[in-house]
């Protein structure tokens, strides 16, 4: 909980703002109609992007209290024809290069791995992307080293990232699932 703008007081709400250090923090009962109505509206886009339950729509980290990251995310997963995956592997490799995880001592993540996410192939509905935004730049020769065992396998990085701060994103591709439609030019 952090403080609210229009009250002062610690209670639950979300960043409202671009940027980290920019964002004003309001609470849900100083939230003014506007701002309702912009939550109301991403977390209706999010449906068919991100898992919900009874209590809403599973926002990952950073989009969880930033409303900007949220607008930025689904414009993101929109663009690359992606909705959230789940996997129980830690690297997300198997599970991006056989649709599950196929070994059992998949402890070992690299440095690189920092706010991540694994989505699924709106188009193919199979685990197409292991994304990870890291603080540091990150050299595409670690990340290329990291998935060597995975001939289905591709990998991007660059400065696209909808985290911000700063990040830049690490994107692991699994090109046969990947929307042909999104597909960079080779």
């Amino acid at each position: 909980m952090y403080t609210c703008e229009g009250c002062g007081r610690s209670r639950q709400g979300l960043f409202f703002g671009s940027g980290i250090g920019d964002a004003k923090w309001s609470c849900w009962r100083c939230q003014n109609a506007d701002q309702k109505e912009l939550i109301s509206s991403l977390d209706d886009r999010a449906r068919g992007v991100l898992n919900r339950d009874a209590d809403g729509v599973h926002w990952p980290y950073g989009p969880n209290i930033y409303v900007q990251m949220r607008a930025d995310l689904l414009e993101w997963a929109d663009r690359h024809d992606l909705k959230s995956g789940n996997t129980g592997c830690s690297s997300g490799l198997h599970w991006l290069d056989r649709g599950r995880c196929a070994k059992r001592e998949c402890q070992g993540r690299p440095g690189f791995y920092d706010h991540t996410t694994t989505w699924l192939s709106r188009t193919t509905g199979r685990p197409a992307l292991v994304f990870n935004q890291p603080y540091s730049q990150v050299d595409p020769a670690e990340v290329w080293e990291s998935i060597s065992e995975y001939p289905t396998l591709a990998a991007e990085v660059g400065p696209e990232s909808w985290y911000g701060a700063g990040t830049s994103g690490v994107y692991i591709w699994n090109d046969g699932n990947r929307s042909v439609a999104v597909r960079p030019p080779r």
